[in-house]
């Protein structure tokens, strides 16, 4: 039996009791309103209804993703799971900071540099890229030793992060297949043996799928259109401009430098022992992958919390390598790069905040930053009781087992209840809410019934607005619909979900109009009730034309409504943008009939769903004025005409198709 020295069993209890102190991730405990706690809310809903995810809720996040919200269902049950997925995440890296130290001939040194790495600011605020961290981290330490166990830990982190969040899970996926192909070839697994994890893998993302609820064919395959769709819509710079994002940049262009220095001594002819040739690719192919992944979140919609987040993640995932290089020039590159990655993490978070004192604790936990501050502190005993107070595991046997009933701000809930006389007539049926709001259904306690799409903005394409508008025709309608018209960024927000819209039309009606007061002003509310009789959209082709891109359409004079699709597509460089940074922009000017012009932003994945394209709606009066006169009575729009500071990211024509549509 080996024998462990006294003094690892010392590292060994030291890092645990760091871990088992360290605040990790607290559950939600209140509800606010707006746009990303409603999204949160109607997860956490779905789960307790137990709706069926795939086929009644669609969303990137899946049945376990209030793993990574914080809005954690009522129930026991669900309170647990967190709290053993927390603590497997904690386990997990202890024993990854344990086995670096281990490798390394200073342990001071190493353990500073694991702490570092391993301890930033919010760092399970992303538990999907947590968990992808973990996920190469135990492969890289299979890689080392050849220990079985690190598979299993792999094969349960794939699949619990495949129910969490699907778009990086998909990723997960790949390289956990594509490593166990790596360690047949390598034969540092048999073909049975790697089969049997492959087989497993599977059959209990079975079962688990069965149990949690989800049809994972359309989970999969719907959720492949959301991400898609996600990459055009979201693509936008949110506060970052100018200054900040010249030096963003610049750090991004020095880490990556030096990233490629050290694949520079990974090359084949800098390899001196040539067995280690194919396990050094497969370790820069693994970094790579994850820094891509961690790049592709954080630019896609780019703005500062995204951009910090990949230099929040970035010296970890470079630190993995640490795992199994014994290389000491290398190991000297790693630790470079990683001191010139938490520089310019710090330096970004402290040049954004303008605060010195989290500028110098933002590698530490939010809670433990607060024992710096002793000023408003009684004494050390206390600032050490408030530490322990606020660790994962006291934490949770204070308040998870308490079935707490979350609860709106007094404030929140004055701001989103109805009139009684309301409040009368809705409680009788089932509710949905457009474009997002879910805080009017919850602090009215009414039965919440949505689409499965369930913010507008998210239905990206014709297929996933068809989702919806298949929910408002079909037999588990909701009896009520709540309408508010939102701006949502620069964009023109009635082209979303357009034939969800029109399936309102066709069978739903106003029944009032409400005003609710707020701190500042009134917020505006359409309440439709569901038709008797069942209709179906029909739309019938009145024109097909191939046109250049980018000149003026002129819209037929018509009072019939008029959806118009947009074959649209990328060129070459439009595409090659797109996968490496964002795709280009895309605007839409409107000629109203009263020559009046407006300019909006324009998705186009949405475009070729097909919009309502001869009307304008672009506030709750011309929203009003839709839904009762069924669009006579709005403002007609003359000619419309794509535009992009970026046309050389479009191709030349588009095909264009025109149809009617009938009730």
């Amino acid at each position: 039996m080996r024998q462990y020295s006294k003094k690892t069993f010392v590292w060994i209890a030291w890092m645990w009791m760091i871990f088992f102190l360290m605040p990790t991730f607290e559950g939600v405990h209140e509800y606010t309103k707006g746009l990303d706690p409603s999204w949160c809310i109607a997860l956490k809903v779905a789960i307790e209804n137990k709706f069926r995810f795939g086929q009644d809720f669609l969303f990137t996040y899946g049945p376990l993703g209030f793993l990574n919200t914080g809005y954690i269902p009522s129930g026991f049950v669900y309170q647990l799971v967190s709290f053993l997925v927390h603590l497997l995440i904690q386990v997990g890296f202890v024993v990854l900071i344990i086995e670096i130290v281990k490798k390394s001939a200073s342990k001071v040194i190493a353990l500073f540099f694991a702490g570092l790495c391993f301890f930033p600011y919010r760092f399970v605020g992303d538990l999907s890229f947590t968990l992808l961290i973990l996920q190469i981290g135990f492969l890289l330490l299979f890689l080392q030793n050849k220990k079985i166990y690190s598979l299993g830990i792999v094969t349960i982190i794939t699949i619990i992060a495949f129910f969490i969040k699907l778009n990086l899970s998909l990723a997960m996926l790949v390289i956990w297949f594509g490593s166990l192909l790596f360690f047949v070839l390598r034969r540092y697994l048999t073909i049975k043996f790697a089969t049997v994890l492959a087989s497993s893998t599977i059959v209990l993302m079975l079962i688990l799928a069965f149990i949690l609820q989800t049809d994972i064919l359309i989970y999969l395959t719907s959720g492949v259109k959301l991400i898609d769709g996600y990459i055009d819509a979201q693509a936008v710079m949110n506060d970052i401009n100018g200054i900040r994002l010249v030096l963003a940049l610049l750090a991004l262009l020095v880490i990556i430098s030096l990233f490629l220095g050290i694949c520079w001594d990974y090359l084949p002819f800098k390899v001196n022992n040539k067995e280690l040739i194919a396990d050094r690719f497969y370790v820069i192919c693994l970094i790579a992958m994850s820094l891509f992944l961690s790049y592709k979140q954080s630019f896609a919609s780019l703005s500062s919390t995204n951009l910090y987040g990949f230099f929040l993640f970035f010296p970890v995932m470079i630190g993995l390598i640490l795992l199994v290089e014994n290389s000491k020039k290398i190991q000297i590159k790693v630790i470079v790069l990683i001191l010139c990655s938490l520089l310019f993490r710090n330096a970004i978070h402290w040049y954004w905040t303008g605060n010195l004192r989290d500028y110098v604790f933002s590698a530490l936990p939010t809670a433990k930053k607060d024992l710096g501050n002793w000023q408003h502190r009684e004494s050390t005993l206390e600032g050490i009781g408030t530490f322990i107070s606020t660790s994962s595991v006291v934490r949770f046997f204070s308040h998870s087992f308490d079935d707490e009933n979350i609860t709106y701000t007094k404030e929140d809930v004055l701001e989103r209840s109805f009139p009684h006389s309301v409040n009368e007539y809705l409680s009788k049926g089932t509710v949905d809410i457009l474009p997002w709001e879910i805080s009017y259904i919850m602090v009215n306690k009414l039965k919440y019934n949505p689409r499965p799409i369930v913010q507008t903005y998210q239905a990206y394409s014709g297929y996933l607005d068809s989702l919806n508008a298949q929910k408002y025709q079909s037999a588990t309608a909701p009896d009520y619909l709540l309408y508010q018209e939102f701006p949502y960024r620069e964009q023109y927000f009635f082209w979303d979900e357009d034939r969800t819209k029109l399936s309102m039309l066709a069978n739903y009606k106003v029944v009032d109009t409400l005003a609710v007061k707020q701190s500042v002003g009134y917020d505006s509310l359409l309440v439709l009730k569901q038709n008797m009789n069942k209709k179906t959209v029909q739309y019938n082709l009145a024109k097909k034309v191939t046109v250049k891109t980018f000149e003026k359409i002129d819209m037929p004079d018509s009072d019939e409504l008029l959806f118009v699709k947009f074959n649209l597509k990328y060129s070459l460089f439009g595409q090659v943008t797109r996968l490496a940074f964002q795709p280009p922009y895309l605007f839409v000017n409107f000629v109203y009939d009263d020559n009046r012009v407006e300019r909006f932003r324009v998705i186009p994945s949405v475009l070729k769903g097909g919009v309502i394209a001869n009307i304008k709606v672009k506030s709750f009066s011309d929203a009003s004025t839709f839904f009762n006169t069924k669009g006579l009575k709005n403002t007609k729009i003359k000619s419309i005409q794509l535009d992009s500071p970026y046309q050389w990211g479009f191709s030349d024509s588009t095909e264009i198709s025109i149809e009617k549509v009938i009730f």
